[in-house]
């Protein structure tokens, strides 16, 4: 059951309710992007697969939207991507309390045939996931460090060797969301792509900087030694973070991705003083820690979703490039580099 302190209508329709300068920003992106894209990276599942959350969840961004169902997220197309043809990549709510199987049963059986599917695998249950890895309509595994109780700290705990190896053997990509900022998992990730050099990783959300962060470069070019490490840009606002992640891993290996329905928030990221690196929100969610919105709720003044900052972000880093690299770029990391990643 959804909690109620989670109060889902209400922040549906302020999601929904869009902003003058929202419907502007729309309608300038609508004329840049490209006519067909791929988002990698988006979050489906039914209200009844949610069974229970723990506190742990609870307190942040993740129980916003604990559901969207498959019809909600193609209606979701309409008011986010007018005009284009929209494929995904959808997986299932990545929290403990989720009923996973039941999840990933749905998204498998009823997902639209042009759309791809990440299972998401269960760490305690080898068995259950190295068979549905099998599945023809697998494209890809998700696994979470905060499934894990207590939370993962390292690859390995959310991700077992005997997993990754079935993976590897199937050429099916992983999408790791790294339990620690980047630049503190450099060695964790080397660690385990010199274990497994053929398997595919994916680091959701650039590696988790959504702000430039000491180190941050050096530990992108150390990453992008290595061939078969793709970035996604779920949920990251900064240009700047962007371009780092494209002068060290190229143009073809930076993909979209929305996170889908995280992506209806909107806030702000800060470097808090104290916490390092924090998100803040105008808007009251429940798991908004009290007192750092009465410091900082300011800077979260008309804000937009998430969703727009992050495709200006790439829009900017983009226009950074040299003018005959701009095109075939935007192409890429819109759709080009995801229908080679998953298969679409």
């Amino acid at each position: 059951m959804i909690p109620l302190v989670i109060r889902y209508e209400e922040y549906l329709a302020h999601a929904l309710d869009f902003k003058r300068m929202e419907i502007d920003l729309r309608k300038r992106l609508m004329e840049w992007l490209p006519d067909s894209i791929i988002d990698c990276h988006v979050h489906n599942n039914l209200a009844e697969h949610v069974e229970f959350m723990e506190e742990r969840v609870i307190s942040t961004i993740l129980s916003t939207f604990p559901s969207t169902s498959i019809m909600e997220s193609n209606i979701l197309n309409e008011k986010f991507y007018p005009g284009k043809i929209v494929r995904k990549l959808r997986f299932p709510h990545i929290f403990r309390g989720m009923n996973h199987r039941k999840a990933n049963d749905y998204l498998l059986n009823d997902s639209p045939g042009h759309d791809r599917i990440a299972v998401f695998g269960l760490p305690e249950d080898i068995e259950y996931t190295s068979g549905i890895m099998h599945h023809k309509r697998a494209a890809a595994l998700k696994m979470y460090y905060l499934y894990v109780n207590p939370t993962a700290t390292n690859i390995y705990q959310c991700f077992p060797p005997e997993i990754l190896e079935v993976a590897q053997d199937l050429g099916l990509p992983i999408i790791l969301h790294l339990p620690k900022m980047v630049t503190s998992c450099t060695e964790d990730i080397i660690k385990v792509l010199r274990d497994f050099p053929r398997l595919v990783m994916v680091l959701a959300h650039l590696g988790l900087p959504k702000i430039p962060v000491s180190g941050l470069s050096e530990a992108y070019k150390q990453i992008a030694k290595f061939d078969q490490v793709v970035l996604d840009t779920a949920m990251n606002p900064s240009s700047e973070v962007i371009g780092m992640a494209l002068d060290a891993f190229g143009l073809s290996r930076i993909i979209f991705g929305s996170d889908e329905p995280l992506n209806m928030l909107r806030y702000i990221a800060y470097m808090n003083p104290e916490h390092g690196q924090r998100v803040v929100t105008e808007h009251k969610y429940h798991w908004l820690n009290v007192n750092d919105h009465e410091k900082y709720g300011y800077l979260a003044k008309g804000a937009t979703h998430v969703h727009w900052q992050s495709i200006v972000a790439i829009k900017k880093a983009i226009q950074l490039l040299p003018k005959n690299k701009r095109g075939i770029t935007k192409e890429n990391i819109f759709h080009n580099n995801g229908k080679a990643v998953y298969g679409f």
